[in-house]
């Protein structure tokens, strides 16, 4: 049985529906993705999918997943299609919605991902990416100043990963790496000791890898954009409901002292 799976978006999206791919392969389909290849060549490293392409493909399909608003996606639509809303209308978590659409609900999928790479842990690491698909997700960077100063007490070497969307802070963070490829950042990670982010592709790709991560979701919903994952923590202003993309401008959400005091308030410490 063959299987085409739709999914156009960020790392973040990709990621998520990631067990689909899963469940879909122990069912004993091969998995075609459409999508960005970058984002998921580690599925198929974990062997979820066969191949990613980044048109429509030729070949013909017992089952096609497409996530997409648009239903004019296929040229050759079927009665074997299944169109999914990409974002639920429910404050529902975004995996369990996914699974619910396709009829998946009861099935066991991996929270951690099954890649395995041969670098070795730095016991005292801890990564910190600071940017997000969106700037008005991301706080001051008196933020990451103090939290730096914070985690170097504790006894971390600090590591700011950096993307596209981080250009800038190059020159602001002279101890950063510079990384497009998943992969890499994924190898990256696995060296790490503690994760620190906020909510972008590169946090739920650190959560779902099992490295253990603290999240900040500012403006956004935790309750339906949380990663996979078993060992995250998130920090979220509680008092405020979440106004993502209309930001309000007073961002207590955001406010380096608010973010600082919670993960204080977490008890990190370094790992012997």
């Amino acid at each position: 049985m063959k299987a085409l799976v739709y999914r156009m978006g960020g790392l973040g999206d990709s990621l998520l529906i990631y067990p689909i791919l899963e469940i879909l392969n122990k069912k004993g389909y091969d998995v075609t993705v459409w999508g960005n290849p970058e984002y998921f060549r580690l599925a198929e490293i974990s062997g979820f999918c066969i191949k990613t392409v980044f048109y429509e493909p030729k070949e013909q399909y017992d089952l096609k997943i497409i996530f997409s608003k648009n239903r004019e996606i296929l040229k050759n639509s079927q009665n074997n299609s299944i169109y999914i809303n990409p974002i639920p209308t429910q404050q529902t978590w975004i995996v369990d919605y996914y699974l619910e659409k396709v009829g998946f609900n009861n099935e066991r999928y991996s929270k951690i991902l099954p890649v395995s790479f041969s670098e070795s842990k730095h016991n005292n690491l801890c990564i910190v990416h600071p940017g997000s698909g969106s700037k008005k997700k991301n706080p001051d960077l008196i933020f990451f100043f103090e939290l730096e100063k914070f985690l170097k007490e504790l006894g971390f070497d600090i590591l700011y990963l950096l993307g596209p969307a981080e250009t800038e802070f190059a020159e602001v963070f002279k101890n950063s790496v510079y990384i497009e490829n998943p992969v890499e950042i994924a190898k990256l990670l696995s060296k790490a000791n503690l994760y620190i982010g906020l909510d972008s592709g590169i946090s739920h790709l650190s959560s779902y890898l099992g490295i253990p991560s603290i999240i900040i979701f500012g403006p956004t919903e935790p309750q339906v954009w949380h990663p996979i994952g078993e060992n995250f923590m998130i920090i979220r202003y509680e008092s405020c409901s979440a106004c993502f993309p209309d930001v309000c401008k007073e961002r207590k959400c955001l406010e380096p002292e608010f973010l600082l005091n919670k993960i204080k308030s977490l008890q990190i410490y370094q790992k012997a």
